[in-house]
């Protein structure tokens, strides 16, 4: 259907959303579009308790409460899309509230698990360099994975101590190294120009595969997953990383404002967010920190 490239083209060009997220909303707008088919309708014939009963068999089909809640928003999104280019007439349902998802609080890992972690990375070659300059950039600075993927060798100023980010929208920013970040990626940069000159290749971009090639998403969530296991942190994974930069430099005192422009926020009720995360990570280091804290068992 070409109203579903279009607003696919649109979520892509004008949004910005990761491949992954546009993948996602073209699975659930297919399914959507099939229900309409088999009930014989066009999208023009569209009115709110089509959409109940669309979404009370998605509910009957057992989908957990975030991909519910996702599915519905992909739906009211290329409806609203749809009504704003017009192609469909402004309706009530474009408004409607479907209801929204319980709020979890993401994952976030102490600082003595994430620093036992990179402390006891090996720096012996090229690739043990890679993965902990990787770890280092994440917990250091804070950034998000694409943003880590797209970095590229111009955007390290190592001697200012800063990088530079595009991140959302393309819109750049500046961010601080630490003195650790910084040491290891000088190391990694010798290695990885040894590295492509042995293979003849060229490339800007700063973390790249065994053939010289950009480093894929995919692939930087593997190496933080698998180095995750090893250090018995199971739900570790780039964004956990990325919670742990702005929920640690919370509790250090920073500002939210401050924290707000590390992360690349256009809202400061999205770094807000940690605040609450906050509380209930000071809880989680009360419960592993203090000895009356600690179960019987645990401290017999």
């Amino acid at each position: 259907m070409n109203r579903l490239k279009e607003f696919l083209n649109y979520l892509e060009k004008e949004k910005n959303y990761s491949k992954e997220t546009i993948r996602a909303y073209k699975g659930d707008l297919e399914d959507f579009l099939s229900f309409l088919e088999k009930k014989q309708l066009s999208l023009e014939e569209i009115e709110v308790f089509h959409l109940r009963e669309y979404f009370s068999e998605l509910k009957n089909r057992g989908f957990k409460a975030s991909t519910l809640m996702r599915k519905i928003s992909a739906v009211k999104s290329f409806l609203r899309f749809l009504s704003k280019t017009g192609y469909l007439p402004s309706k009530a349902y474009v408004k409607f509230n479907f209801g929204r998802s319980p709020k979890r609080l993401p994952y976030v890992p102490l600082e003595e698990e994430i620093n036992n972690l990179i402390d006891n990375l090996s720096e012996e070659n090229f690739l043990e360099l890679r993965k902990k300059a990787i770890f280092e950039i994440f917990y250091g600075c804070g950034l998000r994975v694409s943003e880590v993927a797209n970095l590229k060798v111009g955007d390290l100023s190592l001697e200012a101590g800063f990088l530079k980010v595009r991140g959302k929208g393309n819109k750049e920013r500046l961010v601080p190294m630490n003195k650790k970040a910084q040491r290891v990626l000088e190391k990694y940069l010798m290695e990885r120009e040894k590295f492509l000159k042995a293979l003849s290749i060229y490339t800007d971009y700063l973390f790249i595969n065994q053939r010289g090639k950009k480093l894929s998403t995919r692939w930087i969530f593997e190496i933080i997953r698998k180095e995750g296991e090893r250090y018995k942190l199971f739900r570790l994974h780039p964004h956990a990383l990325r919670h742990a930069f702005a929920t640690h430099l919370l509790n250090a005192g920073m500002d939210l404002r401050s924290i707000q422009e590390l992360l690349g926020h256009s809202s400061l009720a999205t770094t807000e967010k940690y605040t609450q995360i906050q509380y209930d990570y000071l809880l989680k280091v009360y419960m592993t920190s203090h000895p009356r804290a600690k179960s019987e068992k645990s401290s017999k």
